[in-house]
Protein backbone atom coordinates (compact mmCIF):
# COMPACT_ATOMS: atom_id res chain seq x y z
CA UNK A 1 0.00 0.00 0.00
CA UNK A 2 1.47 3.39 -0.75
CA UNK A 3 0.80 6.80 0.90
CA UNK A 4 -2.05 7.58 -1.39
CA UNK A 5 -4.12 4.45 -0.17
CA UNK A 6 -3.57 5.04 3.05
CA UNK A 7 -4.81 8.65 3.01
CA UNK A 8 -7.95 7.72 1.14
CA UNK A 9 -8.65 5.11 3.66
CA UNK A 10 -8.38 7.52 6.18
CA UNK A 11 -10.76 10.24 4.43
CA UNK A 12 -13.58 7.02 4.16
CA UNK A 13 -13.28 7.11 7.50
CA UNK A 14 -14.23 10.47 8.93
CA UNK A 15 -17.86 9.99 7.72
CA UNK A 16 -17.68 7.21 10.51
CA UNK A 17 -15.80 8.68 13.27
CA UNK A 18 -18.65 11.67 12.51
CA UNK A 19 -21.42 9.53 13.54
CA UNK A 20 -19.58 7.78 16.16
CA UNK A 21 -19.09 11.65 18.22
CA UNK A 22 -22.71 11.37 17.21
CA UNK A 23 -23.46 14.69 14.89
CA UNK A 24 -26.64 14.54 14.75
CA UNK A 25 -27.08 17.71 12.28
CA UNK A 26 -27.87 16.66 9.21
CA UNK A 27 -26.16 19.35 8.02
CA UNK A 28 -23.34 18.34 9.75
CA UNK A 29 -22.91 15.12 8.43
CA UNK A 30 -22.75 16.47 4.91
CA UNK A 31 -19.56 18.30 5.62
CA UNK A 32 -18.20 14.97 6.54
CA UNK A 33 -19.30 13.17 3.64
CA UNK A 34 -17.22 15.67 1.02
CA UNK A 35 -14.34 13.68 2.94
CA UNK A 36 -15.80 10.68 2.43
CA UNK A 37 -16.14 10.98 -1.05
CA UNK A 38 -12.52 12.36 -1.75
CA UNK A 39 -11.06 9.44 -0.23
CA UNK A 40 -13.37 7.56 -3.02
CA UNK A 41 -11.90 9.57 -6.11
CA UNK A 42 -8.33 8.77 -4.46
CA UNK A 43 -9.29 5.19 -4.68
CA UNK A 44 -10.63 5.25 -7.91
CA UNK A 45 -7.18 6.64 -9.31
CA UNK A 46 -5.48 4.18 -7.63
CA UNK A 47 -7.53 1.35 -9.53
CA UNK A 48 -7.29 3.30 -12.54
CA UNK A 49 -3.98 2.81 -12.44
CA UNK A 50 -3.83 -0.21 -11.05
CA UNK A 51 -5.83 -1.94 -13.37
CA UNK A 52 -3.92 -0.19 -16.82
CA UNK A 53 -0.98 -2.45 -16.42
CA UNK A 54 -3.59 -5.11 -17.37
CA UNK A 55 -6.24 -3.41 -19.87
CA UNK A 56 -5.48 -1.34 -22.12
CA UNK A 57 -7.96 0.59 -22.93
CA UNK A 58 -7.68 1.88 -19.38
CA UNK A 59 -4.08 2.62 -19.78
CA UNK A 60 -4.94 4.97 -22.61
CA UNK A 61 -7.23 7.01 -20.45
CA UNK A 62 -5.29 6.31 -17.22
CA UNK A 63 -3.79 10.19 -17.70
CA UNK A 64 -6.73 12.05 -17.89
CA UNK A 65 -8.51 9.92 -15.40
CA UNK A 66 -5.73 10.26 -12.86
CA UNK A 67 -5.52 14.08 -13.01
CA UNK A 68 -9.14 14.23 -13.28
CA UNK A 69 -9.97 12.07 -9.96
CA UNK A 70 -7.42 13.88 -7.97
CA UNK A 71 -8.67 17.05 -8.93
CA UNK A 72 -11.63 16.49 -7.89
CA UNK A 73 -10.68 14.38 -4.38
CA UNK A 74 -8.84 17.74 -3.69
CA UNK A 75 -11.52 20.02 -4.41
CA UNK A 76 -13.85 17.70 -2.37
CA UNK A 77 -11.58 18.08 0.70
CA UNK A 78 -10.70 21.79 0.06
CA UNK A 79 -14.31 22.71 -0.03
CA UNK A 80 -15.25 19.94 3.03
CA UNK A 81 -12.07 22.36 4.87
CA UNK A 82 -13.73 25.86 4.41
CA UNK A 83 -16.89 23.83 5.11
CA UNK A 84 -16.57 22.74 8.43
CA UNK A 85 -14.40 26.34 9.08
CA UNK A 86 -17.07 28.58 8.51
CA UNK A 87 -19.69 25.74 10.40
CA UNK A 88 -17.34 26.36 13.26
CA UNK A 89 -17.07 29.93 13.14
CA UNK A 90 -20.53 30.58 12.57
CA UNK A 91 -21.65 27.94 15.27
CA UNK A 92 -18.72 28.75 18.37
CA UNK A 93 -21.02 28.14 21.11
CA UNK A 94 -21.41 24.67 19.78
CA UNK A 95 -17.91 23.85 19.39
Amino acid sequence: MNEITIFALALLAVPVFARFAKETTVNGRRIYHLFGLGGLFLLLGEITRITSVKIGFIAAVMPVMDIGTSILAYLSVLVGTVWIAYYSMRHLKEV
